[in-house]
């Protein structure tokens, strides 16, 4: 599995292993991948599952940098996803 690595997201990376979350880069991808599923089928943790996804982007918008979406990216990624 590839995916692109910045000293950004590898900070985060880091940050989990430090912590105790997990104990390689690939086990800190595969919990991530599992929760973002989890939360976008809304059945994560309470409090982290969104209603629509107009939440889904404020929440990411306020998690790091970002700049919001223009409506016809919006439709194509969201695409299919209940309002």
């Amino acid at each position: 599995m590839g995916y692109t690595q910045t000293y950004y997201y590898e900070k985060i990376i880091q940050r989990q292993i430090r912590a105790g979350r997990a104990s390689n880069k690939n086990e800190v991808i595969h919990q991530a991948l599992a929760l973002l599923d989890a939360v976008t089928q809304a059945q994560g943790p309470a409090g982290t599952s969104f209603r629509n996804a107009d939440e889904l982007e404020a929440h990411l918008l306020l998690s790091g940098p970002a700049t919001a979406m223009t409506a016809e990216r919006k439709a194509r990624i969201y695409g299919r996803l209940k309002r």
